[in-house]
C-alpha cells in the first residue's frame, strides 16, 4: 500500500469526522430509531419483540426539547422545513444541553415509552451496546457520539475494501485506484449515511465484502476456503439487511461463471487435488457437495420461512404480475429519476436541503457523459472479443448485480405498496451496498472519454477525483449554513459545539478543522503530482 492511498484513507478519517461533528444529534438518517434499538439491547440483551415499547424516555425527552421528535405521519420540526432551527445561545453550552444530560442520572435511560426503534436483525447493534455499557455512565451525547465512532469505523473498513476492489480490477493502474477510493470515500451521502447511528454502515460492508471475495472468484479461482467465507458472508448479509436477498442470486451467478461459463478445459478448478489421479473429478465432486449444501440450507430456510426468507413467500404468494408492471411504469421509473438520483448525491435535514439545481446539472452531465464513454467502452470489448478477460467478466458481474440490486429494491417497494397501500419510500442511499459498482462504471466510462494525446487522459481522471472532493467540501457547507449561523466564526464555533460530547466543543474543533484543511491540501498535492500509468487495466 503506498503513501497516497494511506494518505486518502487518514483523508477519508478526518472527512468523516467532520461530518460527525456538524450534524447535530438524531439528524443521520432515522438516528433515533437505530440508537433507539442500540439503547433496548444494551438494558434488554435482547432485540424487542411485537408491540413491546422499545424507545426510551430519554431518548424521546430529548428528541422533543431538540424539535426531531415525529408525529404520527412521520414528520418532526424540520421535515421538509430548511427554514427552522433550533433555538441557540451564545456560549458552547446548548439550551437544553444540562437537562438532556442530567437524564443520565435518573432511570429515564431504562424505562421504554414509545414505540420508535428500529428492529433490524442485531448484528450492528450488538457490538454497539456493548459500546453503549462502556459509556453508560456518560450523558446521551457521548453515547450517541461514541456509538457514531463504531459507525465511522465500518466505513474506513468498507473504504478499505474498495480500495482493494480497485486494485482487482484496475491493478496496473494506481492512479485509477486512488481515483475509485476517492469517488467512495468523498462521496457526500455515502459518507453522511455511513457515519450516523445506523445498520446501513454495516450491510454496507458486508457487501462490498461480499463482492470483493465474488470478484476475487471470477478473476483468479474457485478456492474451497474462499467459497466457504463467500457463504459465511452471505448469511451475515442476510440477517443483516432484507434487502441482502439478492446476495443468493448473485452467488448462484458467480458458481455458473466458474463451474460453467467460463471455465477454461486446461484450466479448471483451481486445488491441490488436480495433481493427483483422479483429481479434476475429485475436485469437481467436493466443490458440487458444498454446492448441494448450500442449495439445501438456503432451501430449508426458505421452507421454514425464517427471517429474510419470508420475504419470498410474500412475494410469491401474492404475485400480481400485471399490477407489478404498472407500478414499475408509472412509479419506480419516474420516482427513480425524479428522487432517487439527486438523493443519492445528498439530501439532508431530514429530507429538506439538497444542492442547489446548477449542481445537480453539472453532476447529472458528468454521470451522463461517463455512461457515453462506458457505452464506448463496452463496443470496445465487442469489438475486441475480449469477453473471456476475466477482468471484463469481474465488469459485467458489477452491472448484473446493480441489476439484480435494483429489482430486488423495486420488487419489495411493489409489495410494501400492494399490501399495505403506500411505497416502501426507496431512497438513493438504498443503493449505496453498490456503490463500489457505480464509480467502477463511471469511472471507466470518464476515462474512455479522454485520448491519451497531451496527457488528456491523466488530467480527465484527476479532474473526476478533485471534483468528488470538491463536492463533499460544497455538501458540508450546505449542512453548516442549514444548521448555524455562519456569518462569523464566533458564532459557528458557539452553536456547532452546543449538544456535543465535550471533545467536540469549542477549541477541539478548530483543531480538528485546521488539521482537515491541511490534511486536503497535502493530498491534493500528492494527487495532482500522481503519475498515470498507461497500461490496459484488463490484462
Amino acid at each position: 500500500m503506498n503513501k497516497s492511498i494511506l494518505l486518502v484513507l487518514l483523508l477519508v478519517v478526518l472527512n468523516s469526522l467532520v461530518w460527525i461533528t456538524l450534524i447535530p444529534i438524531w439528524h443521520f438518517p432515522d438516528e433515533q430509531a437505530h440508537f433507539g434499538q442500540v439503547a433496548f439491547i444494551a438494558e434488554k440483551g435482547r432485540n424487542p419483540q411485537n408491540d413491546e415499547l422499545d424507545l426510551t424516555e430519554e431518548i424521546y425527552t430529548s428528541e422533543q426539547l431538540l424539535g426531531t421528535a415525529r408525529d404520527k405521519f412521520g414528520n418532526n420540526k424540520f421535515t421538509f422545513h430548511p427554514e427552522y432551527r433550533i433555538e441557540y445561545t451564545n456560549s458552547l453550552m446548548g439550551k437544553y444541553e444540562a437537562s438532556i444530560a442530567a437524564l443520565t442520572k435518573l432511570d429515564a435511560k431504562n424505562i421504554f415509552i414509545r414505540l420508535e426503534a428500529s428492529r433490524y436483525p442485531p448484528l450492528y447493534y450488538i457490538p454497539a451496546s456493548i459500546i453503549y455499557k462502556l459509556f453508560y455512565a456518560q450523558d446521551l451525547f457521548t453515547r450517541v457520539f461514541a456509538v457514531r465512532f463504531w459507525s465511522l469505523l465500518l466505513f474506513l473498513a468498507n473504504i478499505y475494501f474498495i480500495y482493494k476492489i480497485g486494485h482487482l480490477i484496475l491493478g496496473k493502474n494506481n492512479l485509477l485506484v486512488i481515483a475509485l477510493t476517492c469517488l467512495v470515500g468523498f462521496q457526500p451521502m455515502m459518507v453522511f449515511s455511513n457515519v450516523g447511528v445506523n445498520s446501513d454502515a454495516l450491510g454496507n460492508f458486508l457487501f462490498t465484502i461480499f463482492l470483493y471475495l465474488s470478484l476475487k472468484i471470477i478473476i483468479g479461482g474457485l478456492k474451497t476456503r474462499q467459497l466457504l467465507f463467500l457463504i459465511l458472508i452471505t448469511v451475515f448479509c442476510l440477517y443483516t439487511k432484507p434487502q441482502f436477498i439478492v446476495t443468493l442470486p448473485l452467488l448462484v451467478l458467480i458458481l455458473l461463471l466458474k463451474f460453467c461459463l467460463f471455465r477454461s478445459p486446461d484450466s479448471p478448478l483451481e486445488s491441490p487435488l488436480q495433481d493427483k489421479p483422479f483429481g479434476h473429478i475429485m475436485d469437481a465432486a467436493k466443490h458440487f457437495v458444498i454446492i448441494g449444501g448450500l442449495i439445501t440450507f438456503f432451501y430449508l430456510l426458505y421452507r421454514l420461512n425464517i427471517g429474510p426468507f419470508s420475504l419470498i413467500s410474500r412475494f410469491i404468494n401474492i404475485l400480481d404480475f400485471q399490477s407489478l408492471i404498472k407500478f414499475t411504469w408509472e412509479y419506480t421509473l419516474p420516482h427513480t429519476y425524479k428522487e432517487v438520483m439527486p438523493w443519492y448525491w445528498g439530501i439532508y435535514d431530514w429530507l429538506g436541503v439538497t444542492y442547489p439545481r446548477i449542481v445537480h446539472r453539472i453532476i447529472n452531465w458528468v454521470v451522463l457523459f461517463s455512461g457515453v464513454g462506458f457505452g464506448v467502452w463496452i463496443i470496445k470489448i465487442i469489438k475486441e472479443r475480449a469477453f473471456k478477460e476475466k477482468k471484463v467478466q469481474a465488469i459485467f458481474f458489477l452491472i448484473f448485480s446493480h441489476l439484480i440490486f435494483f429489482l430486488g429494491i423495486s420488487f419489495y417497494d411493489w409489495l410494501s405498496w400492494y399490501s399495505q397501500k403506500y411505497p416502501l419510500g426507496v431512497q438513493g442511499r438504498y443503493f449505496f451496498p453498490l456503490i463500489s459498482s457505480h464509480m467502477v462504471i463511471l469511472l471507466l466510462g470518464w476515462e474512455s472519454l479522454f485520448p491519451d494525446k497531451w496527457s488528456l487522459k491523466e488530467l480527465g481522471i484527476k479532474i473526476l477525483g478533485i471534483f468528488m472532493v470538491m463536492l463533499n467540501f460544497f455538501a458540508l457547507h450546505t449542512v453548516a449554513r442549514t444548521y448555524y449561523d455562519i456569518s462569523t466564526c464566533q458564532n459557528f464555533l458557539w452553536q456547532a459545539s452546543q449538544y456535543k460530547p465535550w471533545f467536540f466543543k469549542g477549541a477541539w474543533l478548530v483543531i480538528l478543522g485546521f488539521i482537515y484543511f491541511m490534511t486536503i491540501i497535502v493530498f491534493l498535492i500528492e494527487y495532482i503530482r500522481y503519475p498515470y500509468e498507461k497500461k490496459s487495466q484488463r490484462n
